[in-house]
């Protein structure tokens, strides 16, 4: 009798520990909504990821009195603007959204603040609803940068179809060869944000800063900064092998012959995160901090990572999968999509200082 007693308290507890939990996040979750309506508006910086008026107006579908405005671009135009509107005593920004260059910068120029301690509903904080069962981040204290998107990387390379089989490149030393040398265009690495992908091709294992080295220096190679123009240049024939090229896919629905080599193709190939993932950071002093909450809970939740990865893949036409693995895979784009049940490397955060000393030394 004494056992079924203890048995039958235990439980007592521990459903009352659980009922007082639910109603410590809810009440804060109100709390916040609360605020947020004071402050009526929300300022949003970055990519289509972000700023796309499908993902803003199933926020407002949520939230309607929250008036959203936003500011669209490349995470090197988001970068230049917010450190403009600091120096002239201009906090205009509240989230900003887009691959991790920019928002590196941010971090190491201390322009953000913890996004971590923003999560509120249990479905965000529930680390097992998310890749590998934890939180990713693409800063050092894992805490500033939160990666929400696990996209396959891309190889960054690209080929002329009408001049380049896939099977001729097997590794990034394979466009060492002679044969290559005078015929490779590369988008210019070096600007306010370093190219992610330049980063990771230094701080990984089996290239480095030799291979760098020799692929800028010892190819013979062109670059470029205008990023359609170097897909021009790519689909016309004057390169036959382009390193970031950019929007292949828009390229090929328009009938050009062009293509990116598959990560399956390369040796080094089959990675996460770095380039291939955007990320979600809180700027700091933000003008609508309650509002930039209630918005970060809502896109980090199931409902709003559906919404993303719908518009990124059906809208956009670019491969993104979602962090989250609580949510269906059927729209993302089978070139970056995730295979079911394998493990793949994760990159986080990439130092960039000794890859712009290097890059200093070598692009003169």
């Amino acid at each position: 009798m004494k056992e079924v007693i203890a048995t039958i308290l235990v439980f007592v507890l521990v459903t009352l520990g659980h009922a007082a939990e639910a109603p410590k996040w809810q009440a804060e979750w109100q709390k916040t909504i609360e605020a947020a309506k004071k402050e009526g508006q929300l300022s949003l910086y970055g990519g289509q990821e972000i700023t796309h008026p499908d993902i803003i107006a199933a926020f407002n579908k949520e939230f309607p009195f929250i008036r959203v405005t936003s500011a669209s671009g490349r995470a090197a135009d988001m970068l230049t603007r917010i450190v403009a509107e600091r120096r002239a005593d201009k906090y205009l920004a509240d989230i900003t959204a887009s691959g991790p260059n920019g928002p590196r910068v941010l971090y190491l120029n201390k322009i953000l603040d913890p996004i971590t301690p923003t999560f509120i509903l249990p479905e965000v904080t529930d680390a097992s609803k998310w890749y590998g069962g934890k939180h990713w981040y693409a800063d050092p204290e894992n805490k500033y940068i939160f990666m929400f998107e696990g996209t396959i990387v891309t190889t960054g390379i690209s080929y002329n179809t009408k001049m380049v089989q896939p099977d001729e490149i097997k590794t990034y030393w394979d466009l060492l060869q002679p044969k290559w040398k005078g015929k490779i265009l590369a988008q210019d690495p070096r600007g306010a944000a370093l190219l992610t992908p330049v980063l990771i091709l230094y701080h990984r294992a089996g290239l480095g800063p030799d291979y760098l080295r020799k692929f800028y220096m010892d190819t013979d190679i062109t670059l470029f900064r205008d990023r359609r123009q170097g897909t021009n240049w790519l689909a016309t024939g004057k390169f036959p092998l382009c390193h970031l090229c950019r929007e292949i896919d828009k390229a090929q629905q328009q009938g050009l012959p062009v293509d990116d080599l598959p990560p399956d193709k390369l040796k080094e190939g089959g990675t996460i995160g770095g380039g291939g993932s955007s990320v979600l950071a809180l700027i700091n002093k933000a003008p609508h901090p309650n509002a930039a909450k209630l918005f970060i809970n809502w896109y980090l939740s199931r409902a709003g990572q559906m919404v993303w990865q719908h518009v990124m893949n059906v809208k956009e036409i670019e491969a993104s999968d979602s962090m989250r693995v609580d949510i269906p895979k059927d729209d993302v784009l089978p070139e970056g999509k995730r295979a079911a049940g394998r493990q793949y490397e994760v990159i986080g955060f990439l130092d960039p200082e000794p890859v712009q000393k290097l890059l200093g030394e070598i692009l003169k």
